[in-house]
């Protein structure tokens, strides 16, 4: 039987570690990305944040389903740290998409998710991947990798189609006449 697309494409990925460290380098792109918006982007701030939220949802859901179970014999305390920072990211994330772009406590809390990101990323490239890389090998590191971008794939197609039905929180204060003529 044939290969899909989406599997033969996964098996030239990079292993799970380079796909992570990859991940990481595009979500600290798009802080880099929102930071650099003027205070009138207001759209633009929302639809980053959006991005971001999707970006760090799926590369959690991936870590959390694959890679720490995976890395739980080799550092369970890391792996269990790394859960926790994970449900502390979520709340903030969950905080920022309830905050208007023209707020004054926005980008405050753009600054502390990034934070909060930076932090996670250091602990988890500087001690918990190269552990994980040492104990795993390059066979079973790609073998995760396969696995976690399909999965990746899956999860970010999944939270962009939830999103589409939902208006940023900027459009959502339309006045009600507006509704009634559209």
């Amino acid at each position: 039987m044939p290969r899909s697309k989406k599997n033969q494409e996964a098996e030239v990925s990079i292993d799970a570690i380079e796909l992570l460290q990859d991940q990481h380098r595009e979500v600290e792109d798009l802080f880099d990305e929102l930071e650099n918006t003027g205070s009138r982007a207001l759209k633009t701030r929302l639809q980053l944040v959006q991005k971001l939220a999707i970006a760090i949802e799926a590369h959690s859901q991936i870590e959390e389903k694959i890679f720490y179970p995976a890395g739980r014999e080799v550092d369970e305390d890391m792996t269990l740290e790394a859960y926790e920072e994970h449900s502390v990211v979520r709340h903030l994330i969950e905080k920022l998409k309830q905050t208007e772009a023209d707020d004054e406590h926005f980008m405050a809390r753009v600054t502390v998710l990034k934070e909060m990101i930076e932090h996670h990323v250091e602990e988890e490239e500087g001690e918990y991947f190269p552990k994980l890389s040492k104990k795993f090998g390059k066979k079973r590191l790609a073998t995760l990798g396969v696995e976690m971008q399909e999965a990746y794939d899956d999860v970010t197609e999944s939270l962009q189609q939830a999103v589409q039905g939902r208006a940023p929180a900027a459009s959502r204060k339309k006045p009600v006449s507006a509704d009634l003529h559209a």
